[in-house]
């Protein structure tokens, strides 16, 4: 029977219907390690499969320390794991930097959606042969298909922007991004707030956030206020812990003023004066909140801030961590000593308690603060 166009259609129609079902058919999704966002900082050493689980090996990419520099920081990681849903995964960072074992007792941050964070059990394992070594590891099934980890809720640097992009422009990183400062009320004493020296220690800018949104529930007769909302946006978009672009640590600076950042700071203190300067830091090996200051010299309101903290705040300890452990040194050469100010110090380890998500900590620090002053 010769072939009709009918027939001909039916079987065209058959053989199409076979292509699309062709198509559709699924494949296994591999396992993806993303960190090309801004503050993502994460390397791969490799990915396997043993009989019960993926073991998946990382590392923390290094910060462009100078040569001279004794301890080299190496905290902040920040990355996005994709196509994990119901997987059963062991990561591994390795080889970290771990100095005083500060990582010990660390749980990683992680969320599902990249607002929300909470912490995961991890396990801290010690190098025999080097004590300044050890790898973090932690097991996670994931819920969902896409999971972010990160050392500590991150705070991105278009975060900034949104809060204070109409602010005052007083100077430009070394890759030329803004450094902004919002002044705040008319009060005759003169109150700087300085934050995000270190870009990893992203608790800092949660403790501004908390501080902010009481300063501007109030007018301010008694206080001026001088906001410097994120002093490294390079280190802060990078992925760095510790460093500007250069790998200059900034809070090291402020009697050489070697980098930009600093020498903006500087011509504003010139121009406008200040009679207290708060440091907004976040600090690694300790489990309560404390304040800081400059070894040589306290300011006169330190005591009744730090009282008042400690009244106010369950985290928060009247302590100075770095003199009882001996590392009074820290701060030399840092802003505290250059204007005998006051270091609020985040505790990054600290607990989700009742909180919905890890950063409100912070956020109830920064009102606490406010409340003190």
């Amino acid at each position: 029977m010769p072939p009709t166009r009918k027939n001909i259609r039916k079987r065209l129609g058959k053989n199409k219907r076979k292509t699309i079902k062709r198509k559709t058919i699924k494949r296994k999704s591999t396992i993806k390690i993303l960190k090309n966002f801004p503050g993502g900082n994460i390397s791969i050493i490799s990915k396997k499969m043993d009989k019960t689980k993926c073991l998946i090996n990382l590392k923390i990419k290094n910060e462009p320390y100078k040569h001279n520099v004794k301890k080299k920081f190496q905290n902040w990681f920040y990355f996005k794991s994709c196509n994990i849903k119901d997987k059963q995964i062991k990561y591994t960072i390795r080889d970290v930097n771990n100095y005083d074992d500060d990582w010990k007792g660390f749980n990683v941050c992680y969320s599902y959606d990249n607002i929300n964070w909470k912490r995961s059990p991890t396990k801290f394992v010690k190098k025999v042969n080097n004590v300044n070594k050890a790898n973090i590891e932690w097991d996670f099934k994931a819920k969902e298909d896409q999971v972010w980890f990160a050392y500590y809720p991150p705070y991105p640097f278009k975060r900034v922007q949104k809060l204070f992009g109409k602010s005052k422009i007083i100077g430009r990183s070394e890759k030329g991004r803004p450094i902004y400062m919002k002044k705040v009320g008319w009060g005759e004493k003169k109150v700087w707030i300085i934050c995000g020296q270190h870009p990893g220690e992203t608790i800092n800018s949660w403790i501004l956030e908390g501080f902010m949104e009481k300063l501007m529930e109030r007018n301010q007769e008694k206080y001026t206020f001088y906001i410097i909302p994120c002093l490294n946006p390079d280190g802060r978009e990078m992925g760095h812990w510790y460093t500007n672009a250069k790998g200059v640590n900034l809070n090291r600076d402020w009697s050489d003023f070697k980098a930009k950042e600093p020498q903006c700071v500087k011509k504003q203190f010139l121009k406008y004066g200040f009679d207290l300067v708060i440091d907004l830091h976040g600090d690694e090996g300790v489990n309560h909140h404390f304040l800081a200051h400059s070894p040589k010299k306290k300011h006169p309101l330190h005591g009744k801030i730090n009282e008042r903290l400690n009244m106010k705040n369950k985290n928060f300890q009247l302590e100075n961590y770095y003199i009882k452990n001996g590392h009074a040194q820290t701060l030399a050469n840092t802003l505290d000593e250059y204007t005998v100010g006051i270091t609020v110090e985040g505790a990054m380890k600290h607990k989700i308690g009742k909180h919905k998500t890890l950063q409100e900590e912070g956020i109830q620090l920064g009102r606490d603060l406010f409340d003190s002053l």
